[in-house]
């Protein structure tokens, strides 16, 4: 097309002269305009967008309303074919839907003019089955995919700068696509019950559709009320009954809703994108009726488990097994554990000297996870990568809600060995510097595009199975994973070349003038966006980078690993925002994808490199080297004024762990303004932006000087911290305790405020014993194995109760109201926890947080933390003051602390990590000068509420009061002894020392040595010496007589000393990170990062 001629297809269109003659310009129109973008442009200049819509809003119009009639006369089964027979109308109308499919496929600049033309409207009206003709439904179905597919290539500039990540193109098509009578139609697809070939092609097209556009959970609701959901489970237990007549070795009776195996990734990737990030919507899939049907069995709570025939489809793992099995030959490891090296425990089997056959079976595995990783582990592909995808999100699920399924302890091992090495397998295969690529090198376009989906999309897989769980981390780098990650991260800024040329024209672009008859709107192009090549290139950097940010988030030489092969350089390229340049370009320049490859990123790759930046930032020797010599500090602190609030967040998340005390890039990032910033970042309407801005003053406010701590409590503003303290406005107060006060579905008194782990409190953690008490713990994870052991199967009640529950924990505003305002005054409290901290132990920053809070109102800020529900804040005629409690009753109140421990009405207490933290505020004052710890004693009401905290059935709690006791009674100097002898004989008229000499015989060695310690500086202060104590002393009083030590619990460690010693060790090694403790010698909640 040399010249920029009206077709002459436009022309018939313009002016119609017959149905006939439409018919036949349309297809011609098709014909030239297919593959040919150039002639796409000049079809959509002279206006071909508004004769499209006409013809399909009046043929729909005119179908529709034959086939409502057909379907509702009374002769309807004789005259429903005819009703549908194709007819020019209908070829009409398939041909327009062509055209508009082959426009859609030419990108994002060609959908703003079909959007302007109302084209989609018409497209979305017409897709009931029962009213359009199936030939008809399909090209409507594929062209809606086509257009799904153009908008995710619009340029990242368009992302909503304080909202959900749509861009102004994809937003206009999902309103349109998900209103109510366009989700029941596609229900009414997905219903179809016929063996039709093209029936199955619409339901695929349909599942399409879903797992390509349904990602807000707006969206997913409206899907899940029309019961599409149930759908997509009744479609993919038809596939799988195949497997099972097969397993029961029955004649093949074919479904009317069995699909063909071509179609379950769709299926699959449909039910994906209901399940990702809902807990809710995976449990609906697990316990729907044709899930459970097949998959499920009818064993009730109680009976003794038994074999199914699902269980053939996988090999028998083994713990312990001789050289000589042969079940051994028969099933290898699939490479997994190749080198047993790194795996801690399995290095050791070969030692084992058997006499005779020692086997260990692992407990068999919930069926529908058989029967995900047969289909994995029998196909390749697509298929293997959606069932692969499936797996994931569903262990997620299962992780946080196990419910009591037995395979739950050995899932681990099954996923080690059957999983984690097709996902690395499709990882290499799809590398195209791998020598398997070579090796298959040219590939057919179709094949091209498949193993192009695999490598963007099998990277999210492995970062899906392996976060936070080192088992499946260390079988992913012993398939030497990390070095392909870096690969396809490097591979991901080579330059792309495209041959896009404007569009020839023997006039200047300057001279053309728009036709007036031509509707203006409809007939202006677009911003070009992205090619595909760059498009690709994006998502595979963003893979990439997630997987190893899931790989690096809990061990500590996998961080180094990543530092070792190269990724930093990349890291930091990857933190490099999109230029604001690209703003300008008009819809008619192309991009220059060699420049764009490397002018910036995203928001989805900006937020990935923030993350595995946080995950390298865990360890302090990277902390200290590569980070700070790659110069991480300032692109990160770059991101935090992001206009993109989730970019905000990532990079907040990322200062949080740069401005620790032990970071050298903490000056830099404080000296560019981070304190300001993170001060304005607290009082944003992000909820996530204000936890994190929280979390990383309180780590930025410990061990700085006197004066920036001021300022930071000023920028903050000690109003906003009372505020958030008391409640924030709209939320629950804490003055009502919130706890284990709160029934869930099935009745039960759950805490739900600390149901859920706390996605920020995610540092390394040292294993719990097995003699901890924390097992006591009133978190809803104990309160969900209140059935019998082994119950994997419940009944249609429990089952109905289990949803209930979960949908509550997830979707309960009020719930997740509280539970976030928990979390902030939590981090609230540890603000001020660290704003105390001192050096020197001058008192000089508590003496101006007491008086910028006034003493009455800080002390009842802290009482509020700790009293429990119902208990006076001053107190009442019954309720005697503490100092009135003679000596002689104090061993009467402890004399049942078991039955304390294990009984005592905790429900009505404050969530336990607001009793921590204020517990370790009431530390560091006793860390004070003498006359702070005697103010703390005279405010007898707050000790009265402190007292019973002594026998708590949370060790965190216990130690920060054993600590608290400690610094009670520490002698400053000899000066100082008189007044250390009236705070003992307060302490002990209180029955503090009956309790301290109840936690010296506590489990934990921690608390333990912190009570003796706090008893025998009572004893030698009041005159008993080693006779009432029974622990000798190991030192006298003063300098060196202290005892220091570190002690932590829960996502924030602690640690204290009554020693004046308050220095950090000058020789910290990285594997502290792996330790819930610090070497500081000051109670801290910064000593480990995030």
């Amino acid at each position: 097309m040399g010249r920029s001629s009206m077709p002459p297809a436009l022309v018939e269109l313009a002016n119609p002269t017959s149905p006939e003659a439409q018919v036949a310009a349309l297809r011609n129109l098709k014909n030239e305009i297919v593959g040919h973008d150039q002639r796409k442009e000049l079809a959509v200049r002279h206006g071909v967008v508004k004769p499209l819509t006409g013809i399909l809003r009046t043929e729909a119009r005119k179908g529709g309303k034959r086939r409502r009639w057909a379907n509702g006369n009374s002769s309807a089964a004789r005259e429903g074919e005819r009703a549908t027979e194709w007819g020019t109308e209908e070829e009409l109308r398939f041909q327009a839907t062509l055209v508009v499919g082959s426009l859609a496929n030419g990108g994002p600049a060609f959908i703003a003019p079909l959007l302007a033309g109302d084209v989609l409207s018409p497209l979305v009206e017409t897709l009931s089955p029962s009213e359009v003709p199936s030939k008809l439904l399909v090209a409507t179905l594929r062209t809606l995919n086509q257009i799904a597919d153009a908008v995710t290539q619009e340029g990242p500039w368009k992302d909503a700068a304080d909202g959900p990540l749509r861009s102004t193109l994809s937003s206009t098509v999902y309103g349109i696509m998900y209103a109510r009578p366009v989700v029941e139609s596609l229900a009414e697809i997905l219903a179809q019950e016929t063996r039709s070939a093209t029936a199955h092609q619409q339901i695929s097209l349909a599942a399409k559709l879903i797992a390509k556009t349904c990602q807000e959970e707006s969206q997913k609701k409206l899907l899940l009320d029309a019961g599409i959901l149930d759908l997509l489970a009744t479609k993919l237990a038809a596939i799988a009954s195949v497997d099972a007549q097969a397993l029961r070795m029955e004649p093949r009776q074919p479904s009317r809703e069995e699909l063909p195996a071509m179609y379950l990734p769709d299926i699959i990737e449909a039910i994906a994108a209901f399940v990702e990030r809902s807990n809710y919507n995976a449990a609906r899939f697990i316990y729907s009726q044709p899930i459970q049907q097949l998959f499920g069995a009818s064993k009730e709570d109680g009976y003794a488990y038994q074999a199914t025939p699902w269980e053939k489809l996988t090999p028998r793992l083994q713990t312990i097994q001789n050289k000589s099995d042969a079940y051994a030959k028969s099933w290898p490891a699939l490479g997994s554990f190749s080198t047993l090296g790194t795996v801690e425990g399995y290095n050791r089997l070969d030692a084992l000297q058997t006499t005779s056959r020692t086997v260990i079976t692992d407990e068999p595995e919930n069926a529908l996870f058989i029967w995900l990783m047969f289909v994995a582990r029998r196909n390749e592909g697509r298929t293997r990568l959606s069932a692969c995808w499936l797996l994931a999100l569903l262990k997620i699920f299962g992780d946080k809600w196990p419910l009591n399924d037995p395979s739950k302890t050995t899932r681990d091992r099954h996923f080690s060995y059957l999983i984690i090495p097709l996902v690395i397998k499709m990882i290499d295969e799809a590398n195209e510097t791998s020598d398997y690529a070579r090796r298959n090198a040219p590939m057919t376009p179709q094949a091209r595009e498949e193993c192009r989906f695999l490598l963007a999309r099998s990277p999210l897989v492995l970062a899906a199975l392996v976060g936070n769980n080192k088992t499946l981390q260390n079988a992913a780098v012993d398939a030497r994973v990390l070095l392909t990650l870096v690969q396809i991260l490097k591979k991901s800024f080579d330059p792309v070349t495209t041959s896009s040329k404007p569009l020839w024209s023997p006039r200047p672009a300057s001279n053309n003038r728009p036709d007036p008859t031509v509707d203006q709107p409809s007939s202006t192009l677009g911003s070009p966006g992205f090619s595909a090549e760059i498009i690709h290139g994006f998502r595979c950097r963003e893979s990439a980078l997630l997987a190893l940010a899931a790989m690096a988030d809990t061990q500590d030489h996998l961080r180094k690993l990543v530092i070792e092969i190269g990724a930093a350089t990349y890291i930091l390229d990857s933190l490099v925002p999109y230029s604001e340049q690209t703003k300008d370009l008009s819809p008619s320049t192309p991009h220059d994808a060699s420049a764009s490859s490397r002018m910036g990123n995203p928001v989805p790759v900006l937020v990935a490199a923030c993350k595995v930046t946080r995950s390298l930032s865990r360890s302090v020797s990277v902390l200290r080297t590569s980070l700070i010599d790659h110069g991480i500090a300032q692109p990160s602190f770059d991101l935090l004024t992001h206009p993109n609030v989730r970019v905000q967040i990532a990079a907040t998340e990322v200062i949080t762990n740069l401005v620790l005390e032990v970071s050298p890039m903490r000056t830099e990032i404080m000296e560019a303004g981070a304190l300001k910033t993170l001060c304005e970042h607290c009082r944003s309407a992000n909820f996530d932006l204000r936890f994190s801005s929280l979390w990383a003053l309180k780590h930025l406010c410990l061990g700085i000087s006197t004066t920036t701590k001021i300022q930071c409590l000023e920028e903050l503003g000690v109003g906003w911290l009372v505020q958030t303290l008391n409640g924030e406005p709209g939320k629950g107060s804490t003055s009502t305790p919130l706890g284990m006060g709160t029934p869930n579905a099935a009745g039960e008194q759950v805490d739900i405020l600390n149901a859920v782990d706390d996605p920020h409190m995610d540092v390394d953690e040292e294993a719990s014993s097995p003699d901890d008490e924390d097992t006591m713990t009133d978190s809803i994870a104990s309160m969900r194995r209140h059935q019998h052991h082994g119950s994997r199967y419940t009944s249609a009640t429990n089952i109905r109760d289990r949803l209930q529950q979960i949908k509550n924990d997830e979707q309960d505003q009020r719930l997740n109201s509280e539970r976030d305002d928990i979390r902030m005054q939590e981090q609230a409290l540890d603000f001020l926890r660290n704003f105390t901290a001192e050096e020197k132990a001058s008192g000089e920053m508590i003496d101006h947080l007491l008086k910028s809070f006034g003493h009455s109102r800080f002390f009842e800020l802290l009482d509020a933390k700790l009293r429990p529900k119902g208990a006076s804040a001053i107190p009442g005629p019954s309720q005697p003051r503490a100092t009135g409690i003679r000596a002689g009753d104090a061993p009467n109140y402890w004399s049942n602390l078991n039955t304390t421990r294990e009984g005592g009405n905790w429900a009505s207490y404050p969530p336990t990590e607001l009793i921590a933290s204020t517990l370790w505020i009431l530390v560091h004052l006793a860390n004070g000068r003498p006359q702070h710890r005697s103010l703390l004693i005279s405010q007898s009401q707050l000790m009265q509420h402190v007292l019973p905290l002594l026998s708590h059935p949370r060790r965190d709690v216990r130690l920060p009061c054993a600590w608290f006791i400690n610094n009670l009674t520490w002698v400053e100097d000899h000066g100082d002894e008189p007044a250390s002898r009236e705070r003992a004989q307060s302490l002990r008229q209180l029955g503090f020392e009956e309790g301290a000499r109840l936690l010296g015989r506590d489990t934990d060695l921690d608390i333990r040595e912190r009570a003796k310690t706090a008893v025998e500086q009572m004893g030698k202060l009041l005159g008993d010496g080693g006779r009432s104590t029974g622990y000798q002393s190991p030192a006298g009083f003063g300098e060196q007589g202290g005892a220091g030590g570190a002690g932590g619990g829960g996502g924030n460690t602690s640690s204290v000393s009554t020693s004046r010693n308050s220095n950090l060790d000058s020789d910290l090694d990285s594997d502290l990170l792996d330790y819930p403790c610090a070497a500081s010698s000051r109670p801290s909640s910064s000593s480990l990062p995030t």
